[in-house]
């Protein structure tokens, strides 16, 4: 019984030690974010069905399945409100048309206007 109390102390202790980024930090064994984000985004772009970037912004920031995500340190982090805090979040449960995105495509983007490649947001005739 001690020893497996033991373990289990060590694990508990261990997932207390998270690396982070420049804008991380750690709170009670989680990496969280902040992001400098305008208190009021500008309107959202849907890029694919069921994913849309967020316009004009220098960050990549995504809006997916009721959370904002973005890319920070080679990985993920999402939050529900881009005003609050932002976490890391396990690759597997990234959403897959995120993960397929090409880094950097959707910074500063506008849309149609942008890219003629894209028909998002043209109205019909």
């Amino acid at each position: 019984m001690k020893k497996t109390t033991g373990i289990l102390m060590a694990v508990a202790l261990g997932g207390c030690f998270a690396t982070t980024g420049e804008d991380g930090r750690v709170v009670g064994g989680e990496a969280t974010f902040t992001m400098s984000l305008p208190t009021v985004l500008p309107p959202l772009v849907v890029v694919q069905p069921g994913v849309s970037v967020v316009r004009d912004l220098d960050d990549e920031v995504f809006y997916v399945d009721g959370y904002y995500w973005a890319r920070r340190d080679r990985g993920w982090i999402r939050a529900q409100d881009h005003r609050g805090t932002w976490v890391r979040v396990d690759e597997r449960r990234v959403p897959g048309a995120l993960v397929k995105s090409q880094p950097g495509r959707y910074r500063q983007f506008r849309g149609h206007e942008q890219r003629g490649d894209q028909d998002h947001g043209r109205r019909g005739p």
